[in-house]
């Protein structure tokens, strides 16, 4: 009987495209095995771009040589990376077998999909290769599969394979899935162990935060030793925006996304014709109305600046200084208004800033100036020059949501100062304001002989003191307050416990060599232990696609010194949201090698996937290791003002999970060495702090100029 159902899987897999078309973002979720799918058995689509997926089940499978378990619990995690890719991990934590073995057991998980191309055409299915269980020591739960899916009538999925196995997925699979409502949808599949049946519950989007909560009940047919199955997770956009459910453009008529949409949808009338008028006589069309245009006002000269003009200057920047920046000034230069401003308050993304800015300016009344130049500040330093023609930039600000936006010219050269006629008074300068950075720090030793999640939670104020131009004294402290039992004294994670400790006391400062050329150095306790300097070196040409960076540190600790010199080289593409890096050198804890990465923004968010190739100092040994990592800000997108003190939060959080890759040309056992390819960072980071997390330059500004509107629009009703 098995084989006969596995002939039919593969004679679906063969003609599943004939008289039946795929349909592209179809909200899939995970499936019990880590990859977007039915139940036990991947289908072709892939999650949608830019949110990420988690899931808890107690599903029991199938060990190869130890059978299956008493119970079994696997945390399950999928981040769609483009609209042709996800990428996830799975945690499996199992007891009690026949022969007292225990197993905590980490993989990773990959699939792309022709998804995003094979949906525009009507004869052809979405098509997908994936892999599941990579990397590691052991393959418990390994496979290699291609998959099809067809959704012919929009509420249903049909999905067929032929996997390597070794357990499930061993051959032709094949599942459905049946889209109830919204929120119900009915699960059935075969993976080559099991026929499993299902129901998928899935709420609407919550309320302050835009995630999808899902449950899962399912049950495989025949009798084993798996009782029902209880899963739930969540959905989540990684830009923490609420994404719009639509079918594909290219379908025609649409399609009914569900069952009970397909049955309740009224048949459209076509509309009556209209009666036919009798002929009449052409008229001419009317001729345009120009716009009313402001009475000519006599030209702005540098030694001669209308008394009315410095009063609506003077407005402008007290209501810039309102709204919570500082190093404000506001001139005029011939027919040009110039706007310089230093940032500290709305700290997710510059793009925020440049809205809050330019949305003011685009409000004041000043007759006679036709332009803008914007200079952005960052610790003080002119880093970027943006310039647009007032009167579009106003339309477009305040206008409908098709208005075109203005051409923006964007550099890193500031045009000198000379020349221009600044409104005299306090330009409300950023040094001596100090702010505290209060954020947690987490410490994780995920799937471990010993533990399924063990942990140590810190607290890390972080007092950051603006001095002169460029220059910032920096304390912070790392105060532990929960970990778990593993982690105390005596136990076998005892010694990745840290004390209570100043664990950086820094001078840093910035100096600004050339356009997209600076240097920022910095002295002082570099961590707890290490006393010496830290300093990099950052070039950055024209709108910031190149990125060529130098890190350089010594210090002395413990009787030893410590070297690192590094060097980078980054490409982003700013359209994409995309990023590659590659870094190389002596590393923090002196090994040697190399790291590259990949870089995907949404939003504010990042994932980065890299991979590490170094080798350890003492014994000369080679370790591959590769991971995830997550970056986002963890403090409000409008942050306090800095009156006296401005607490905030980390505008750049960063968590990531990495496993060893074992072979038998490199290591065997898969052991994560901590802290191999570890970059030292200034607390006043380049990136960070003067640059936006690599953001603040052309190239990115004039791709994402809604973002500048969006912002305005946000912001101009809580200002």
């Amino acid at each position: 009987m098995k084989s006969r159902v596995q002939a039919a899987l593969v004679l679906l897999c063969l003609v599943i495209g004939r008289g039946l078309h795929a349909q592209a973002n179809q909200d899939s979720l995970l499936s019990l095995q880590g990859s977007s799918g039915v139940l036990n058995t991947p289908n072709a689509h892939v999650q949608r771009e830019g949110t990420f997926d988690a899931l808890y089940t107690n599903q029991k499978d199938n060990f190869p040589g130890l059978g299956t378990p008493d119970w079994e619990n696997s945390d399950l995690f999928s981040v769609g990376l483009f609209n042709f890719a996800e990428v996830g991990g799975r945690l499996t934590n199992t007891s009690s077998f026949v022969n007292e073995n225990e197993i905590r057991h980490l993989s990773i998980n990959g699939k792309l999909s022709t998804d995003s191309l094979t949906s525009r055409f009507r004869f052809s299915p979405a098509l997908a290769v994936g892999i599941e269980d990579v990397g590691g020591q052991t393959h418990y739960l390994a496979t290699k599969y291609v998959a099809g899916s067809v959704d012919p009538v929009g509420w249903v999925t049909l999905s067929a394979g032929y996997g390597t196995g070794p357990d499930r997925m061993k051959g032709a699979f094949g599942g459905l899935e049946l889209r109830a409502q919204d929120w119900v949808t009915l699960l059935a599949d075969y993976d080559t162990r099991n026929t499993n049946v299902g129901v998928r519950l899935t709420s609407p989007t919550l309320p302050y935060i835009p995630a999808r909560l899902t449950v899962l009940f399912s049950a495989p047919v025949e009798h084993t030793q798996q009782d029902l199955v209880i899963s739930g997770g969540f959905n989540l956009p990684l830009n923490f925006k609420k994404s719009s459910r639509h079918d594909a453009a290219s379908e025609k008529p649409p399609v009914q996304r569900t069952l009970w949409g397909a049955l309740t949808a009224r048949k459209v009338q076509s509309p009556a014709p209209a009666p036919v008028s009798p002929p009449q006589a052409a008229t001419p069309p009317a001729e345009p109305v120009a716009p009313a245009v402001p009475a000519p006002k006599p030209v702005l000269q540098s030694d001669n600046v209308q008394p009315e003009t410095v009063v609506a200057m003077t407005a402008l920047r007290d209501r810039l200084v309102k709204a919570g920046f500082v190093n404000v000034q506001v001139g005029c230069q011939g027919q040009t208004l110039v706007v310089e401003y230093e940032n500290i308050r709305y700290n997710h993304n510059e793009l925020d800033a440049i809205g809050v800015v330019t949305g003011i300016i685009s409000q004041a009344s000043i007759d006679g100036l036709e332009q803008l130049r914007l200079v952005v500040r960052r610790r003080g330093l002119a880093l970027l020059q943006i310039e647009t023609p007032l009167l579009p930039l106003r339309n477009w600000l305040e206008g409908s949501a098709t208005a075109k936006a203005p051409e923006l010219t964007v550099t890193q050269k500031v045009v000198s100062e000379s020349g221009i006629n600044w409104v005299l008074g306090s330009d409300n300068p950023g040094h001596f304001k100090p702010s505290v950075m209060v954020y947690p720090a987490l410490l994780t030793l995920v799937g471990t002989e010993y533990g399924v999640f063990d942990y140590q939670l810190s607290i890390r104020p972080e007092l950051q003191l603006p001095l002169w131009h460029g220059a910032t004294g920096v304390a912070r402290w790392d105060l532990p307050v929960a970990w778990s039992g593993n982690l105390d004294n005596g136990q076998i994670y005892a010694s990745y416990r840290t004390a209570a400790t100043m664990d950086r006391l820094m001078f840093f400062q910035a100096i600004p060599l050339a356009p997209g050329l600076v240097a920022n150095l910095g002295a002082g306790k570099v961590l707890d232990t290490t006393n010496g300097v830290l300093n990099e070196l950052r070039w950055t040409p024209g709108g910031g696609m190149n990125r060529f960076n130098v890190t350089q540190s010594w210090g002395r600790y413990s009787g030893s010194t410590r070297n690192v010199l590094l060097g980078s080289y980054r490409v982003f593409l700013a359209r994409r949201d995309l990023a590659f890096e590659a870094t190389a050198g002596r590393f923090w804890e002196q090994d040697k090698g190399g790291m590259v990465s990949m870089q995907r923004f949404f939003g504010d968010t990042s994932v980065s996937l890299y991979f590490k190739d170094t080798v350890t100092p003492n014994d000369s040994k080679r370790w591959l290791q590769a991971g995830i990592q997550f970056e986002f800000p963890l403090t409000p997108r409008r942050d306090m003002k800095p009156r006296p003190v401005q607490i905030r939060g980390d505008e750049d959080w960063i968590y990531a999970q990495e496993t060893g890759i074992a072979s038998s040309a490199t290591q065997t056992a898969n052991y994560i060495v901590p802290d191999l390819a570890a970059v030292p960072a200034p607390t006043q980071d380049l990136a960070i702090y003067f640059y936006d997390r690599e953001r603040l330059n052309a190239d990115y500004i004039v791709s994402h100029t809604n973002r500048i509107k969006d912002a305005w629009w946000f912001f101009r009703s809580r200002l």
